[in-house]
Protein backbone atom coordinates (compact mmCIF):
# COMPACT_ATOMS: atom_id res chain seq x y z
CA UNK A 1 0.00 0.00 0.00
CA UNK A 2 1.44 3.37 -1.00
CA UNK A 3 1.83 6.13 1.53
CA UNK A 4 -1.37 8.11 1.85
CA UNK A 5 -3.53 5.58 0.02
CA UNK A 6 -6.63 4.33 1.81
CA UNK A 7 -7.06 0.77 3.01
CA UNK A 8 -8.98 -1.71 0.89
CA UNK A 9 -11.91 -1.56 3.29
CA UNK A 10 -12.21 2.21 2.84
CA UNK A 11 -11.92 1.86 -0.93
CA UNK A 12 -14.68 -0.76 -0.91
CA UNK A 13 -16.90 1.46 1.27
CA UNK A 14 -16.39 4.47 -1.00
CA UNK A 15 -17.14 2.30 -4.04
CA UNK A 16 -20.65 1.50 -2.78
CA UNK A 17 -23.40 3.70 -4.17
CA UNK A 18 -24.77 6.30 -1.71
CA UNK A 19 -28.18 4.66 -1.28
CA UNK A 20 -26.61 1.39 -0.23
CA UNK A 21 -24.19 3.21 2.09
CA UNK A 22 -27.20 4.82 3.74
CA UNK A 23 -28.98 1.47 4.07
CA UNK A 24 -25.91 -0.06 5.72
CA UNK A 25 -24.96 2.81 8.03
CA UNK A 26 -28.41 3.92 9.23
CA UNK A 27 -29.43 0.85 11.29
CA UNK A 28 -25.93 0.51 12.74
CA UNK A 29 -25.93 4.14 13.84
CA UNK A 30 -29.41 3.83 15.36
CA UNK A 31 -28.14 1.08 17.64
CA UNK A 32 -24.83 2.77 18.49
CA UNK A 33 -26.42 6.13 19.27
CA UNK A 34 -29.19 4.50 21.33
CA UNK A 35 -26.59 2.58 23.34
CA UNK A 36 -24.70 5.82 23.90
CA UNK A 37 -27.84 7.48 25.23
CA UNK A 38 -28.72 4.52 27.46
CA UNK A 39 -25.27 4.17 28.97
CA UNK A 40 -23.30 7.41 28.93
CA UNK A 41 -26.30 9.76 29.13
CA UNK A 42 -28.43 7.50 31.37
CA UNK A 43 -31.61 7.95 29.32
CA UNK A 44 -34.66 5.71 29.73
CA UNK A 45 -34.95 2.91 27.17
CA UNK A 46 -37.74 4.46 25.07
CA UNK A 47 -36.21 7.94 25.03
CA UNK A 48 -32.76 6.57 24.19
CA UNK A 49 -34.24 4.57 21.32
CA UNK A 50 -36.02 7.65 19.96
CA UNK A 51 -32.85 9.71 20.24
CA UNK A 52 -30.98 6.95 18.44
CA UNK A 53 -33.50 7.02 15.62
CA UNK A 54 -33.52 10.81 15.46
CA UNK A 55 -29.75 11.41 15.53
CA UNK A 56 -28.91 8.50 13.24
CA UNK A 57 -30.51 10.27 10.28
CA UNK A 58 -28.23 13.35 10.18
CA UNK A 59 -25.20 11.26 11.20
CA UNK A 60 -25.81 8.83 8.34
CA UNK A 61 -26.25 11.69 5.87
CA UNK A 62 -22.95 13.19 7.01
CA UNK A 63 -21.16 9.86 6.63
CA UNK A 64 -22.51 9.30 3.13
CA UNK A 65 -21.68 12.84 1.97
CA UNK A 66 -18.19 12.67 3.48
CA UNK A 67 -17.56 9.28 1.87
CA UNK A 68 -18.58 10.51 -1.55
CA UNK A 69 -16.50 13.67 -1.20
CA UNK A 70 -13.42 11.64 -0.27
CA UNK A 71 -14.03 9.36 -3.23
CA UNK A 72 -14.19 12.32 -5.62
CA UNK A 73 -11.10 13.90 -4.03
CA UNK A 74 -9.07 10.70 -4.43
CA UNK A 75 -10.15 10.24 -8.03
CA UNK A 76 -9.21 13.82 -8.92
CA UNK A 77 -5.83 13.36 -7.24
CA UNK A 78 -5.28 10.11 -9.12
CA UNK A 79 -6.10 11.78 -12.44
CA UNK A 80 -3.82 14.71 -11.61
CA UNK A 81 -0.94 12.39 -10.68
CA UNK A 82 -1.40 10.06 -13.67
CA UNK A 83 1.63 10.44 -15.98
CA UNK A 84 -0.55 9.68 -19.02
CA UNK A 85 -2.32 13.04 -18.49
CA UNK A 86 0.87 15.08 -19.07
CA UNK A 87 0.05 16.14 -22.60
Amino acid sequence: MAAGSPSRLIERWEGIEPGKQFAIAFPILIVLIAILHWTALNQPIARGALYGLFWALPATCLIVVASQNERVKRRKAALRDDPRNDE
